[in-house]
């Protein structure tokens, strides 16, 4: 293995000459409508990164899962004493047009700003080389969880290219149901416990810190997604010819037990050993650089004062949607005969989304609520209008690594070379949710976040984008972390 200390400045001018056969390739991959609710299209998408992997000189495979594949992918380093697992996924949230400030989600544009400023759409060939960086590629997948994965590939080609040595066996898996929380990675893990064996895990999601500084977080919060469906009439009638009960006003009245109006869980037990943050964590809080001011003037609300301490060591109870009868032009004066929430918990330590939902399920039953824990056993006449159905049911517990251990420093490190010095901002966990868990539960792995999308890249709604100036800086990190992980 060379001990030559790679040439970075030449890596830099490597990928600026490249930069716009860097963004078309993202473009491609975005191309490819990888929404985790269409299998096929996963699939399809699964074989794409076959070929690109495989182009670049990595041993690469479909992987079946029990539902959607994962891709493995796999890059030996002779002499290397360490191996680096990377994940990351390549399936996306659905993207109805509705909100979409461009032809299609699935047609990549670029802007140089923001789509709800009105930055002017785009094409690839619109802008010179050279002002690439001050763009943003727009599409869905472009910061979750795609252009991270473009930016593996490309620091890949690009050392070989270089001839920058990795100095870590890299190992690459690629989810493809992580966007429907990941139902059969766990077990999939543990089926391939020899395949997936490494020293240490890195993923790559989320977004930076807002202040754009290089980010690392050592956790992640669970998830716990539910969907009930409260039924009372075997169909909708007239709201003035009949008078009967109408299940929109009772589930909300069971929401409304559920949590209080600032979300605060009110599900008896649901937040049971859950701890506040240690003093270490605390110290960690302060060093956080939060613009509250401009998050609040972007958004129109106040945050509460104990805002991160919130969004990390707390759990929660979302309700994501309600649907119920008609609105809008579609509006009709009748009582409707079925009434849905989608709503989810995030988990913080000491939480385990089995335990949290049968907490809930108990709740529901202590309102006067009979639960069916079936998505299509019929409702019983006895029982319309008091018996809440579990439609679907998923997700995975929260996961934490300690920031202290000697590997977790080497990471900050050399995240930070790879950004020229500038000190990362250090996340004791992240607010949102990945699988984190199948690695530092089932393997027993220290797990790493590093994030490499933009703040504020609007995943999961409408005009999702990757500012392409973190796509290339991506590039570095990565090339820098296998290097210097060695």
């Amino acid at each position: 293995m060379s001990t030559l200390e790679p040439n970075w400045e030449s890596l830099t001018r490597a990928v600026t000459a490249r930069r716009r056969p860097i963004v078309e390739g993202l473009a491609e991959f975005l191309r490819l409508d990888t929404v985790t609710q269409n299998p096929a299209g996963v699939r399809a998408g699964a074989e794409w990164l076959i070929r690109a992997m495989r182009a670049r000189g990595l041993a690469a495979e479909v992987m079946e899962t029990g539902g959607n594949p994962a891709v493995y992918g796999a890059l030996p380093a002779p002499g290397a004493h360490r191996t680096v697992l990377i994940y990351c996924h390549y399936d996306v949230k659905p993207a109805p047009p509705a909100g979409w400030l461009q032809p299609s989600p699935f047609e990549p544009v670029l802007r140089c700003g923001t789509a709800e400023e009105g930055a002017p759409v785009l094409g690839l060939r619109d802008v010179s080389e050279a002002e690439l960086p001050q763009h943003r590629l727009y599409g869905r997948g472009a910061a979750d969880d795609k252009g991270p994965i473009w930016a593996h590939l490309t620091a890949v080609e690009l050392m070989r290219v270089q001839s920058i040595a990795a100095r870590v066996n890299v190992k690459f898996i690629f989810d493809g149901e992580e966007e429907m929380g990941s139902q059969h990675f766990g077990a999939f893990t543990d089926k391939h416990r020899d395949l997936l064996a490494a020293d240490l895990v890195l993923v790559m999601d989320g977004p930076k810190d807002a202040s754009g500084r290089p980010t690392v977080a050592f956790g992640a919060r669970g998830v716990l997604s539910l969907e009930l469906t409260l039924e009372a009439a075997r169909r909708d009638v007239h709201s003035g010819n009949f008078n009967i009960p109408n299940p929109a006003w009772r589930l909300v009245g069971l929401l409304a037990s559920m949590a209080a109006p600032d979300g605060t869980p009110l599900v008896e037990g649901l937040e049971e050993g859950v701890a506040p943050p240690t003093a270490a964590e605390r110290e960690l809080l302060a060093c956080i650089p939060l613009d509250r001011a401009s998050i609040e003037r972007e958004l129109g609300i106040p945050l509460p004062a104990d805002y991160l301490e919130r969004l990390m060591f707390r759990s929660t109870l979302t309700i994501r949607g309600l649907k119920s009868g008609f609105t809008g032009r579609e509006a009709q004066t009748i009582i409707p005969h079925q009434a849905t929430v989608a709503f989810d918990a995030r988990l913080v330590k000491n939480q385990h989304a089995e335990i949290v939902y049968r907490r809930i399920l108990d709740h529901v039953r202590a309102q006067g609520f009979v639960v069916i824990e079936s998505a299509d056993a019929p409702i019983p006449d006895e029982l319309r209008g008091r018996a809440v159905r579990v439609v679907e049911r998923r997700g995975y517990d929260p996961a934490k690594t300690a920031v202290d251990l000697p590997i977790s420093r080497l990471v900050i490190e050399a995240v930070e070379r790879a950004h020229r010095g500038e000190p990362a901002v250090v996340l004791p966990t992240m607010g949102g949710s990945v699988p984190l868990w199948a690695f530092t539960d089932i393997l027993g792995l220290p797990t790493i976040v590093v994030p490499y999308a933009n703040a504020n890249n609007r995943q999961h709604t409408p005009n999702e984008h990757l500012r392409l100036d973190h796509l290339f800086q991506g590039v570095l990190t990565t090339a820098h972390l296998l290097h210097d992980l060695g």
